[in-house]
């Protein structure tokens, strides 16, 4: 990858948040985890600059994702970040509920065989139309 991207990263899960990091960080990027929804936002208000993209996983305690997004797309200052949404399931219709609610583009959980591949489409795509990896 030609650019470093600052990405955040939210899940619950130790190993989830730690796999995507060694993976994204060894495509060249710098990335900040975060395993709960309210966190991540506090670091964002705390940010001096944003990130270029966002990742994160659609079960979360307290503040799941969807809300994360829905506080994301209604903000001035982070509407445009690319949301990427990492899951295990795939149902249309939530898909597409996510997509209406600003999303750019899904990509499966790690325990797949193409992971840091995903991982590296997701980063190179053009966000500007809601995509499904493959």
């Amino acid at each position: 990858m030609e650019t470093s991207l600052s990405i955040f990263y939210l899940n619950n899960s130790h190993d989830d948040l730690a796999g995507f990091k060694d993976v994204a960080e060894e495509l060249g990027n710098k990335v900040s985890v975060f395993k709960g929804g309210y966190e991540m936002l506090q670091a964002l208000r705390n940010q001096t600059a944003i990130p270029d993209m966002i990742f994160w996983y659609t079960h979360m305690p307290i503040v799941n994702g969807e809300e994360v997004l829905e506080v994301l797309k209604k903000s001035r200052e982070w509407k445009n970040i690319p949301v990427v949404i990492v899951s295990g399931a795939f149902p249309k219709k939530l898909v597409r509920h996510f997509f209406q609610m600003g999303a750019n583009y899904l990509m499966k959980k790690h325990h797949n065989p193409n992971y840091k591949s995903d991982i590296a489409q997701a980063l190179q795509v053009s966000l500007h139309k809601p995509q499904v990896a493959s």
